[in-house]
């Protein structure tokens, strides 16, 4: 899959944690690292694939993603 433009990314869609990998030219681990950190956060679980919503792609590309706080 090549690398999509935030235009061409469907905000109602979900893409697999391998499609965002490759539309943000980033590692697998490092994309899995931005979900544990909440900085992709809409998504679901199918099986033992995860999907990201293009809305959180959207949000983080935008700079709007939020870290979720840990209590401590």
């Amino acid at each position: 899959m090549e690398s999509l433009k935030p235009h061409e990314i469907d905000s109602n869609e979900f893409y697999s944690l391998k499609d965002v990998q490759t539309f943000l030219n980033l590692s697998y681990a490092t994309v899995h690292k931005l979900k544990q950190q909440g900085l992709l956060s809409d998504t679901r679980k199918s099986g033992n694939k995860i999907y990201v919503s293009g809305k959180s792609i959207l949000a983080y590309l935008n700079g709007s993603a939020k870290k979720d706080k840990k209590k401590a």
